[in-house]
């Protein structure tokens, strides 16, 4: 059984994390400082410091935790059961409701896309990891649905990935001007025509 000192340091390293997803969603890299979220979560700097080593590994583990999130909910759409109408619907489901439920993972990669990852390799590559994992759970769910593998898979995974964020960037930046029934239906429809067009 674990310690309680195990376990503290578990719950306080969990909450940085959530605060940190928080701060750089809504401020960036460069407009969240180490005071203001040790303040924001109740936690000494020297915690954030033991557990992070600084603001750039912190950053780097707020973004594997929350593309474990995102990656996972991929996974998930995609092992339902139903043919491949029915778990491409349930997947296309799935991805709207991570998008409507926890819009911070799409805002926190496209901030730190624009600014930290030109001059971050590190932050570059843990992005570029991120999205090759996506295109893998995506592909995975083709071949798992269909029984086969479709040939370009991988193209149809990046269109996907492609229109996803432009419907969160729209969302972002213009939140009265898009319809995600309108935008899912259309990305149901693109995906459908990809894929038979790569079978034919």
């Amino acid at each position: 059984m674990p310690s309680r000192r195990y376990r503290t340091s578990r719950v306080s390293r969990e909450r940085i994390l959530e605060v940190a997803t928080e701060l750089f969603a809504q401020q960036g890299y460069a407009g969240t400082g180490v005071d203001q979220l040790a303040a924001r979560s109740g936690i000494a700097k020297t915690a954030i410091y033991y557990h992070f080593g600084n603001k750039a590994g912190l950053l780097a583990a707020t973004l594997e935790r929350a593309a474990g999130t995102w990656i996972e909910g991929i996974y998930q759409a995609s092992r339902q059961a139903g043919d491949w109408s029915a778990r491409l619907d349930q997947a296309l489901a799935g991805m709207r409701s991570l998008l409507e439920e926890k819009p911070w993972i799409f805002k926190l990669m496209q901030i730190l896309a624009l600014e930290v990852a030109e001059e971050k390799a590190d932050i570059r590559e843990i992005l570029q990891s991120i999205l090759r994992q996506a295109r893998q759970a995506i592909v995975a769910g083709m071949h798992d649905a269909l029984g086969f593998e479709v040939p370009d898979a991988e193209g149809v995974a990046r269109l996907i990935l492609g229109s996803l964020d432009g419907i969160a960037m729209n969302l972002q930046i213009d939140p009265e001007a898009i319809s995600l029934d309108e935008s899912f239906l259309e990305l149901r429809r693109i995906t459908t025509f990809a894929v038979a067009t790569r079978l034919n």
